[in-house]
């Protein structure tokens, strides 16, 4: 939340040096005249404006207009690129930046400075070989509606993340494409540096060419932090319709849901419908993974070296093959899998929830069936729980517990849980019983007056 309070902080209070720029669509803007520096003077070609201003300084982009670019926007300076709506709020709904595309191949912004902020547009038609809207080496993006974009040759058909750190904060990306058989992040794809947040934003509708992963969002960064998000909708085309996440990223408090991963045509592929977890340490947390679908191995997760789960409801999967709630696979590891329901998914034969043919998996406090048992590719289980979890109704979307759920209270505390909130927004530990629940929701009895944070 630090970065949500920071980020707020300074589009509403601009340092006491900063110049203010102002743009406006040239219908409305006879007369430009430099240097731009209120509404009578306002430029109409930001890509000028944003080349001529510097650190500390704010570029406000009227509202109710589209802005037709000729090139993309390189934002070197610890500057404010932000629309400006009735009152001055951000208004990403009414403010459109198009990258023109089929007329033109252009991105809309380079960020390459980390205090460099893009706030509070509609970012459309762009169409470059990685990074389809948006190349972030430093900085970050807020507010932002950013849809319809295409990387055509690599990664990121929305935003294309590497080098440096920042993230994404708050936006919605929608129908973004990677659309070559190397690109891989139909959403967003972060490369390398880091830390890099994805948080508080909505990803739906994305895809990847064939033999690709991650529909919403391709984590190679080790440093990749995904937080209280909606990934819905997305389509991976080899695997990891929703997010594949790579050694050492996270996602925490996110809802994972109707995603695909589906085979190409020629290959037997289509593996993790709401993710692909491959590398050493790679974490999810907190999260809901509902209703995912693969062609091949695990609906709701494919996992691969030594992933952990935690606190995690995966319910309603499916996978045409096996494993409908988690797979394991192709690499040897040791995965740690705790606090979670693995319950309700569906594929073929007698591994219909589970199949795990390689590794040495841990299963800890965990609810789902049928039995887990120890055998080669599962080196432990430890207070395993058979029984129906008692979601409150599934036919409604709602996984949290009945009062009579045999998870509530049946977890194991862990040090991380201290000051942390669960899925819903309650605390992970109640103050009352001190134990934690398994799966996503902490259970509250009717009538408890809480304070989550």
């Amino acid at each position: 939340m630090l970065i949500g309070f920071g980020l707020a902080m300074a589009l509403a209070v601009p340092w006491a040096s900063a110049t203010n720029y102002y743009v406006v669509a040239s219908s409305q803007q006879p007369s430009p005249t430099w240097p731009w520096t209120n509404w009578a003077w306002a430029h109409t070609n930001l890509i000028e404006v944003v080349a001529g201003a510097r650190d500390t300084d704010v570029v406000y982009v009227t509202n109710n207009a589209t802005y037709w670019l000729t090139n993309k926007i390189t934002v070197s300076y610890a500057m404010t690129v932000r629309s400006w709506g009735p009152g001055g709020i951000l208004d990403p709904t009414n403010t459109i930046l198009s990258g023109r595309y089929p007329s033109a191949i252009n991105r809309h912004f380079t960020l390459n400075n980390a205090g460099a902020t893009v706030a509070g547009f509609t970012l459309t038609k762009g169409y470059e070989s990685s990074g389809g809207s948006i190349y972030l080496q430093n900085g970050m993006v807020t507010n932002c509606i950013i849809v319809s974009n295409v990387a055509y040759s690599s990664s990121g058909g929305g935003v294309h993340m590497l080098t440096g750190t920042g993230g994404v904060w708050n936006c919605t990306i929608r129908g973004n494409i990677a659309s070559n058989t190397s690109g891989s992040g139909g959403g967003l794809w972060t490369q390398s540096g880091g830390p890099w947040w994805i948080a508080n934003c909505t990803i739906s509708a994305n895809s990847t060419g064939y033999g690709c992963e991650g529909g919403a969002i391709t984590a190679v960064a080790a440093s990749t932090i995904i937080s209280n998000c909606w990934i819905v909708s997305n389509v991976g085309s080899w695997s990891a319709g929703g997010i594949r996440l790579a050694a050492g990223a996270a996602c925490y408090n996110s809802f994972i849901m109707g995603n695909s991963a589906e085979c190409y045509p020629g290959a037997g592929f289509g593996f993790g419908g709401g993710l692909r977890m491959i590398g050493d340490g790679a974490l999810i947390r907190n999260c809901l993974i509902i209703n995912n679908h693969s062609s091949s191995h695990g609906g709701g997760i494919k996992g691969d070296w030594s992933l952990k789960i935690q606190n995690c409801t995966i319910a309603s999967n499916v996978a045409v093959g096996s494993g409908g709630g988690y797979a394991y696979e192709q690499s040897v590891g040791s995965p740690a899998i705790e606090n979670t329901i693995i319950w309700g998914n569906s594929g073929s034969g007698i591994y219909s929830n589970l199949y795990i043919t390689v590794g040495t998996n841990t299963f800890t406090n965990c609810c789902t069936s049928p039995r887990i048992v120890v055998n080669s590719y599962v080196s432990d289980v430890v207070n395993t729980i058979t029984n129906d979890p008692r979601y409150v109704n599934i036919a409604t979307g709602d996984f949290r517990l009945q009062s009579d759920s045999p998870c509530i209270n049946a977890g194991v505390n862990r040090e991380w849980m201290d000051g942390t909130l669960d899925y819903y927004g309650n605390r992970r530990i109640d103050t009352f019983r001190k134990i934690v629940d398994i799966g996503a929701y902490e259970y509250l009895c009717p009538g408890t007056v809480f304070i989550g944070h």
